[in-house]
């Protein structure tokens, strides 16, 4: 086996194949998303992507940049991570490799670190907890003497999907079911009400102005600013959604209501689990509870195209746990080696930790 680190965007499209195999049943974990978000996020950071080859086949990948810090530090990061909210990140080893490419990583992260591809700290936000291959690489980096802290995260949420919709139904409170049911006989089954999709890269110009038209709305509407208030962020998921729809994992879903738009999602579907990844709602149309017609379209279509699970991802909202899905714990892992420049890195971490945790108790108590 050998390991090879690219630092030109260029040199890794020729990996974007095996790259979205090693990805499996993550779409935030294959290579359009990535570089999607590198080519919009990028600037002023150096990419870090580790391939480890057995031959000249790819059985391991570390999707990695190094953040460019202020104070000159050498931080490893997960591409996507940040404002984008990219869930379920990891290092990309096919589960039969794994105890094999795990161990040979580590070896070079630690010879790493008297060479040019030297760091000093690894942070990977929002990981699921326990279950990942990077849990694997700081346990065995602690072994080589290096700091690991876990810090929660924010739960991510899943709903198993059963069968058919009946049984969907019989797994809700007899007053949700009830509910349910009437929003389908009264609108959603009605001439009043129609669920676009979008799935072709031909439709993508008029259905993308209508998520973001509903989000911001929706978001304004709470005094909130909305993600599409980064012109950066509208740039990179319109790239992804173009990439990946073009490959049938990216769709986005619209209710009309009465011929007018009222509520939509963007979803990254996989073989067997529907991502929902961003939303919106008419916000002047509440009382017709568009966003609840909308789990209902959602969930049935799902069911009817066979899925396992719809993925609401991070962020504990009541809904999610309304629609009886299951909180999924993720955590922050920092790793940082036993050198000297790491070791002060780790100091000025903790510091500024230390004041923030300070500030936020101290506005607490004055309020």
């Amino acid at each position: 086996m050998r390991v090879e680190r690219f630092s030109d965007p260029q040199s890794v499209v020729s990996l974007r194949s095996a790259w979205n195999a090693l990805a499996g049943n993550v779409p935030f974990r294959s290579y359009d998303w990535m570089m999607s978000w590198w080519q919009h996020y990028g600037d002023g950071h150096q990419l870090f992507v580790v391939g480890v080859f057995d031959d000249d086949e790819l059985i391991g990948l570390a999707p990695w940049y190094k953040a460019a810090g202020k104070t000159g530090g050498r931080t490893l990061r997960f591409l996507g991570d940040g404002e984008v909210c990219s869930d379920y990140l990891d290092v990309l080893i096919h589960p039969d490799d794994a105890n094999r490419v795990a161990p040979f990583l580590v070896d070079w992260l630690q010879e790493a670190l008297t060479t040019s591809n030297a760091w000093d700290a690894m942070e990977w936000d929002n990981l699921e907890k326990g279950t990942s291959i990077s849990n694997e690489l700081a346990q065995r980096l602690m072994h080589c003497q290096a700091m690991v802290q876990r810090l929660p995260g924010l739960n991510c949420w899943r709903l198993e999907l059963p069968e058919t919709w009946y049984d969907f139904e019989m797994q809700q409170s007899k007053s949700h079911r009830k509910q349910i049911r009437r929003q389908i006989s009264r609108v959603l089954d009605t001439d009043r009400c129609q669920l676009h999709v979008c799935n072709s890269v031909v439709g993508l110009d008029a259905a993308m102005p209508i998520l973001i038209d509903l989000h911001m709305r929706r978001r304004k509407s709470l005094d909130q600013p909305g993600c599409f208030a980064d012109d950066r962020f509208t740039k990179f998921l319109y790239d992804a959604a173009t990439q990946m729809m073009a490959d049938g994992k990216c769709e986005i879903l619209w209710l009309d209501l009465d011929g007018v738009p009222v509520a939509a999602e963007i979803h990254f579907p996989s073989e067997d689990i529907a991502y929902a990844y961003q939303a919106g709602i008419d916000p002047d149309r509440l009382s017709d509870e568009p966003g609840s017609l909308m789990q209902i379209a959602v969930i049935r279509r799902a069911i009817e195209q066979e899925k396992s699970f719809v993925d609401f991802m991070r962020g504990d909202e009541p809904y999610k746990a309304h629609w009886r899905a299951e909180s999924r714990a993720c955590e922050t892992i920092r790793v940082v080696p036993n050198t000297t420049f790491g070791l002060i890195r780790q100091g000025i971490w903790t510091t500024k930790t230390q004041v923030k945790s300070w500030l936020k108790a101290s506005l607490g108590k004055s309020e």
